[in-house]
């Protein structure tokens, strides 16, 4: 879309512009509401037309005592007329002395190719099926998209098929309250949504855990000049006392694009 609008602009020896949003966003993850778990790292270019959005994590303090661990995952694809198609998606994950590494792309036509090592011996019952794969994103594309509905709509409303290579499962936003935020390098409105987790395929008897989360919280940073809402926070209920991932540090980078034609 880029490289058409840049050829439009030459045609007609015009100027344009068009902005992009960089956010730099960390997080700390704490249990039984002051307990470090680990830190998370948030890198999220947004445009009109595209995005692509880095996350990481790394365990620390109690959570190591447990299973040490450390994420990386990656996802980009396109925008159109506020909806995100994405396109590839990336995660390498390092646990307990194992590695799980997964890539997954989107065609045109909707299907997905994905490849995993070391790949699942089980699938789940039921296994996620192909049509449910084609409905879904993956689980940072999600985020984006939540983000940019909650954005441009200053509503929590919205179910998200999300796909992360073997489960497939919703989140629904509901709810809704806007409150003031000053904390970590953000000062501005909020706007704290109800989160809901709801499983659907994929999943084994040993995986109730992850089938029966209690609903949570999630709040997004509304800002007057973007439709991008990044998360500041998210709060899920546990039966140990509950785990929230903050805001920690808040930076935005506002880019603006000038088209031009070439002299």
């Amino acid at each position: 879309m880029r490289a058409a609008l840049l050829a439009l602009a030459a045609l007609f020896l015009s100027a344009g512009s068009a902005a992009a949003d960089r956010f730099s966003l960390t997080y700390d993850g704490v249990g039984l509401g002051f307990v470090p778990l680990g830190g998370v790292t948030v890198d999220a270019d947004v445009s009109e037309d595209s995005y692509s959005i880095t996350a990481t994590l790394q365990s620390r303090g109690l959570l190591n005592l447990f299973e040490r661990t450390s994420l990386r995952a990656e996802a980009s694809g396109a925008i159109s007329n506020g909806n995100v198609l994405w396109r590839r998606y990336d995660l390498d994950h390092r646990y307990s002395r194992k590695r799980r590494v997964i890539s997954m792309s989107v065609g045109e036509d909707g299907a997905m190719v994905s490849a995993i090592e070391p790949n699942y011996r089980l699938w789940g019952e039921p296994p996620a099926s192909d049509a449910q794969r084609r409905r879904s994103r993956d689980p940072l594309s999600s985020v984006v998209a939540m983000s940019i509905d909650v954005g441009e709509t200053r509503r929590c409303s919205g179910a998200y098929p999300t796909f992360d290579g073997r489960f497939h499962y919703l989140l629904e936003l509901a709810g809704g309250e806007i409150d003031d935020f000053d904390d970590a390098g953000y000062e501005g409105d909020v706007l704290k949504c109800s989160l809901a987790y709801i499983a659907v395929a994929g999943f084994e008897a040993r995986d109730a855990g992850r089938r029966r989360i209690p609903h949570g919280e999630v709040w997004f940073a509304l800002m007057p000049d973007t439709t991008f809402a990044p998360v500041l926070r998210i709060a899920t209920p546990m039966s140990a006392g509950g785990a929230t991932i903050r805001l920690a540090s808040f930076r935005r980078a506002r880019i603006d694009v000038q088209l031009t034609t070439a002299p």
